[in-house]
């Protein structure tokens, strides 16, 4: 559903994304690992058009989004729900005003909206404003302005972070939902995780993709030499 294809992105003389390939398909779930640095909130951020590659091409549907015009983009954009790993909400918004401008935004009956906004534990918060939320308060209001209108493709950078177990335990199930009814979902974490059964593991590095069991090799092998390294 949305691809991206040998993707560079280089700041100077640094290359962040050397090459990177990631594919994510309909009714999939992939979780991007890869430690600070390794490029993966690059490569996100990219796919979904906050930057622009050095080279390479996103592709959404068939159709080369790299180059294409604001109406292209803005057209894709319509179908995807994009969660940041820092939710940045106006902090004087009421939290009920704020869900009716995304539901008029997004076309979808406000009952929607607030349905999801009692799913995220948040619906006796509709007359809070957003800067008297906690930050995990903040990060499951972000979900549900994320999964609301159900999108085609759903991004999302480190979702779980300021979420405690139960909180993180319900987004892997929520997760799980979207895939199952078609849409394509990304995530990335520092955590191993499991999203569902359509959970499918793919790990940066070096600012390239590889699958995980490729990871889980290169590991391996890493740690044999360093436990050879300890023995001696």
């Amino acid at each position: 559903m949305i691809a991206a294809r040998q993707i560079i992105k280089r700041y100077g003389s640094h290359t962040v994304l050397d090459r990177a390939n990631l594919t994510v398909n309909a009714g999939e779930c992939v979780v991007l690992t890869g430690d600070n640095g390794s490029g993966k909130t690059t490569l996100l951020h990219v796919l979904v058009g906050l930057r622009r590659p050095t080279d390479g091409e996103v592709q959404w549907k068939g159709r080369v989004l790299t180059g294409a015009g604001r109406r292209a983009w803005r057209s894709a954009r319509e179908a995807w729900g994009f969660l940041p790993q820092q939710v940045n909400l106006p902090p004087t918004a009421m939290i009920g005003h704020l869900l009716r401008f995304h539901a008029r935004l997004r076309r979808r009956d406000r009952a929607v909206a607030g349905h999801w906004l009692e799913r995220v534990g948040l619906k006796d918060a509709a007359t809070k404003r957003v800067a008297e939320l906690s930050g995990g308060m903040r990060q499951r209001l972000g979900i549900a302005l994320t999964f609301f209108f159900d999108p085609e493709l759903i991004v999302m950078d480190e979702p779980t972070s300021n979420l405690d177990p139960g909180w993180r335990t319900a987004l892997a199930d929520w997760t799980a939902e979207q895939a199952d009814r078609g849409a394509a979902v990304l995530v990335t974490s520092q955590l191993e995780e499991s999203l569902g059964p359509a959970t499918v593991r793919r790990h940066c590095a070096a600012g390239r993709v590889v699958e995980e069991s490729e990871h889980q090799q290169v590991r391996g092998r890493a740690e044999d030499r360093l436990r050879k390294e300890a023995e001696h």
